[in-house]
This record gives C-alpha cells, structure tokens and sequence, in this order.
C-alpha cells in the first residue's frame, strides 16, 4: 500500500513503531516508545501533509500500564470528578472513560488527556454518561464496544479495500432508486460508479402492513448485488431510513456502515423495539438482535465536516441536517472531480428547540437527492413559531378547564421538540401540571442527554448549567399499565406517548379512556401516513 510506505519512509528510526494499519480512512501508528508516544505531534503534521490522511499515533499493548494500575492512577488524578466506567481496549491501545462531566476529564485545551496520556501510558478517549439511566441506552453503548479485535482487523480491511489501485473505466455514474419515491417510507437508493457500488439508507415503509412486499425497499432489484456492495450510509435514525439496515447484514453485507455516533445509538435502540413490537403482535422481524450486533461492529461514525474515503472513487462528508440528533446530509464526491452528490435525508432550516438549522455550505453539488415529505403543490405549512403558538395556546385551553392534553409523537425527534418547549413553560409560574411521557421517549431523551454537542447551542448551555429540558421536576416516565391507570386518575395533565401517527403503542391506551371526554384534547404535532387515525375535528399544529 503506498500510504503505508510513505509513513514508513517519515517515521524517525528511534520511534520504535511495531505496526501500521488503517483504520477505515485513517492511518494509527502502534509505538513501543514512550518519547513518541508522548511527543509525536511534528511527525504526524509530515505524515498528514504527504499522504492527506488523518493519523494517530497509539501505544503497544508492551509500553501501556498494567490496566488496573492505570485505572488507579486514573481516579487519583481525576478525584471529585464522577467516573462512571473504564474500558480498555489493549488491541487499540485505547483507554475509554465514561464520565458525567467529560470536561472535567479532559481539561482546558485537552491538558487533562495529555497527563493521562502520560501517567499511564494509554490513549485516553472520553465519552458522556447519559444523565437519565436506560438499561436500552446501556446495551446500545455495551455493543458500540464489544469485541475490540475483531474491530481493528475489520477496519484495518476497510482500510486496505478503500486504497485498492483499480484501473479506471469509463466514467459513468448511475444512481437506482429502490425505495420512497413517490411514497413516504422504505427509502433506499443504489450509487454506482465502475468501481463501487454504495447504498444510501435502507429503511421500511410504516404505511405498509407488516411482513408485506410494499414494507421493504426493493431488496432484490437486479442492480443490488450484497456480496459486491461497498458501503451503507445511513442519514439519520428513523425507521422510514434505517429500519432495514440490519436486515442487509443478515443476508450476507458484510462491509462498513458510515453514520454519526448518535444515529448509531438510536438505530440500534430503534431496530431492537421493532423486533420487540413484531413479536408482541405475534409476528416476525425480519431480522434479530444478532444482526443489529453485527451492523454495529461495522460502524463507523466520521464527525460533521470530516472528509473520509468510502472506496477507491468516493469521499464522503456528513453535514448537519438538522432534523434530529445525528442527522446528516450526505455529500458524496465521485473521482478526481468527477461528479459531486448530496443526498439530503430529511433536512430542516429552521432553529429548533433543539437543533441546529442545517449545514448546506457545500462547494460544489452537481446531483441532489432530495425529500418532498411536504413538497407537494398544494402543501402548505404554517411556521414554526406560528404553530408553537397555536400548541400552546390548545394546551393552556384544555388545562384551564380540567382535561388531559394527550400529544402523539415519534420517539425520537418530536417528542424533544414538545419537550423543549415545554420546558420553557415550566419555568413560568403558571405551569404546574405534570408531563408524562410513554413509550421509548424516555429512551430518546437518555441519548440526548449523552451528545448534548449536537444540540443547539441554547440547549447545551442549559445542558452544561444543568439545567437540562430533559430534567425538569414536572417530566414523569409511565412504564407499565399500573402507572397508565394512576394516569387516567390525575387532574389536567400532558401526555406525550408514542405512536406518533397513532398506528399502535401506549397511545391506544389513552385514547381508549380519555378521547370521549369533551375537556380532553388531542393535538397532532407529527406527519400522519396513509392508514393511520386521524379525525377532521382534531387541532393540527404540525411544522418540520
């Protein structure tokens, strides 16, 4: 490989490099020398400025401290800060610490990771705790981390496929839709080029009846051959674009998956509940936990801005999409040059409670791949704040006179909105009614409080004042029927329950005993798909 040949030829004789390997786009030197360990950063700024590639330089399983000695000298440099678990990875060389407060860990300009570094000879990576606990949340991140072997081998393949040298062909481009065209749900679309083929999310149409042909992208498509696929990347975490992702893997992908760390969670949390809901209808997913196990090995999460090979002719940059934590709109750069693709996902423009309008400074886009959810002719949509208000002002309505305030949403996405802006009404001395929330909201919320870097910055400063919208006193979780039934008993409340278009879940529950009382209300705030419930005389406050 050539790059590893140019980093040879720039590594200093005395800098006791054992191995070279890629890790997916980048390229990790594995030292026996503590002095380069330690103080490497001139040689890396050569080695990136010949072979344009990110590096990292990480210690040998023989110069890293013995595991429980650094994890002592760890908590004694670290003392008053709230540690939450250690993980080493010898294979990687990496120390993994999970802690409440990471800036704490990490000190002002990373001083803090530079003296773990050296007291205990580890490359330390630090990652938030999430602030409400969720055993979901827990497995989710349990799996992010599991076999660290198998890991280095499988990127270091990636690595090697990426810089393959084949000779080129024609220059030819052809994108084939297999999914959401013409529909909302099941999008997936085939990129190919001569040398790769790439598929671009891969979820299920939630309008179609489960187990049905019209449930699942066009899978078998002629153009689609698994064996010679090169890569999936996945633009965000809703069923409609990720619900089918393990499936690909179960028939026999067995290659990368390129997504944000928090699209990878909550695919993850969002794959295992749809296994669990088809077993409870007394049906069949298509695919089991040990596939989204295997998704998730294979994941690799590049940060909003990075630009990372995906094959030999393919670049691709993640951006902000602004619709929910994570989201990404996906840039694809073809050939030296050649073409330049942005699939959008679905995207937002405006600031949201909670997130960040999208990112689309993008230098050069010749194809775009975009959604039309609310794009058509005679679609009309009130703003944001508009419908904000009306929100508001149905709920303090139905409160002032007694009755419950019962909110459909989707578990990730619109439920934190309606969360976001509650939490400024409890702040105000009017607001003193509870909020509970159902399904796997809770969940959700658990995700966000763990990536509060991809929130908007109101919400981070909250987040870091602790002060967080998913922490007020108000905020009740319902889990079981017991709990619904105590519900039922409370005086004027809000209920914020999953499904969001009214297709199954704890909703059901609620509308079973409250929807006849003419204090209650029912306040839509989600896109409803063909065959879900929804009633002319409902209020309709819905923006994206």
């Amino acid at each position: 490989m050539k790059d590893l040949d140019d980093v040879k030829n720039l590594v200093p004789p005395d800098s006791k490099v054992e191995e070279l390997k890629y890790e997916g786009s980048d390229v990790i030197l594995y030292t026996d020398s503590e002095d380069f360990f330690l103080d490497n950063s001139q040689t890396v700024k050569e080695i990136v400025s010949k072979i344009k590639k990110r590096v990292e330089v990480r210690p040998t399983q023989r110069l890293s401290k013995d595991p429980d000695k650094a994890k002592s000298r760890l908590k004694e440099m670290v003392d008053g800060t709230d540690i939450d678990e250690i993980i080493f990875q010898p294979s990687l060389g990496k120390m993994l610490i999970r802690a409440e407060k990471p800036g704490a860990v990490i000190g002002k300009n990373g001083e803090g990771l530079q003296d773990i570094k050296e007291e205990t000879l580890w490359f330390p990576q630090v990652e938030r705790v999430p602030a409400i606990d969720s055993k979901v949340v827990d497995r989710a991140r349990e799996l992010t981390v599991e076999d660290p072997d198998f890991r280095k081998d499988f990127l270091n393949e990636v690595g090697e496929e990426i810089r393959l040298n084949k000779s080129v062909g024609g220059e030819w481009i052809r994108i084939s839709t297999l999914g959401s065209c013409r529909q909302v749900g099941r999008s997936c679309f085939l990129l190919q080029t001569e040398e790769s083929n790439v598929l671009l999310d891969c979820g299920i149409n939630p309008s179609a009846e489960s187990g049905s042909p019209e449930n699942f992208p066009y899978l078998n498509a002629p153009e689609l051959d698994l064996q010679q696929l090169d890569a999936v990347i996945l633009s965000h975490a809703h069923m409609d674009h990720c619900g089918m992702i393990p499936y690909l893997y179960k028939m026999g992908y067995d290659g990368p998956l390129y997504c944000t760390e928090p699209t990878r969670d909550l695919m993850i949390m969002l794959a295992l509940d749809y296994i669990g809901l088809a077993h409870g209808e007394g049906g069949n997913a298509p695919y089991d936990s040990s596939h989204i196990k295997k998704a998730v090995k294979r994941t690799i999460t590049p940060e909003f801005g990075e630009v990372t090979d995906i094959t030999p002719d393919m670049r691709l940059t993640l951006k902000n999409a602004g619709h929910i934590i994570g989201s990404a709109l996906c840039h694809i750069h073809v050939g030296e040059g050649l073409h330049n693709i942005l699939y959008t996902g679905d995207y937002n423009y405006d600031s949201t409670e909670m997130l960040r309008t999208a990112d689309t400074n993008f230098q050069r886009v010749e194809t775009m791949i975009t959604e039309s959810t609310y794009g058509g002719k005679e679609d009309k949509q009130t703003s944001r704040d508009e419908s904000n208000k009306k929100f508001l002002s149905k709920m303090k309505q139905t409160l002032n006179k007694g009755g419950k305030v019962i909110v459909p949403v989707f578990a990730v996405g619109r439920s934190q909105e309606i969360l976001g802006l509650l939490a400024d009404e409890m702040d105000r001395d009017y607001f003193d009614y509870p909020v509970f929330i159902d399904g796997m909201i809770r969940d959700a919320n658990a995700l966000h409080t763990a990536y509060p870097e991809f929130l908007s910055e109101k919400v981070q400063n909250k987040v870091y004042k602790d002060k967080s919208p998913f922490l007020k006193e108000n905020i009740e979780t319902i889990g079981s029927h017991n709990e619904r039934k105590q519900v039922h008993e409370e005086g004027p409340s809000i209920i914020l329950t999953t499904s969001g278009s009214i297709t199954g879940g704890p909703v059901m529950s609620y509308l079973k005993r409250e929807a006849s009382k003419s204090e209650n209300s029912l306040i839509f705030v989600g896109y409803q798909f063909e065959g879900s419930l929804r009633k002319e005389d409902t209020e309709w406050c819905e923006s994206d």
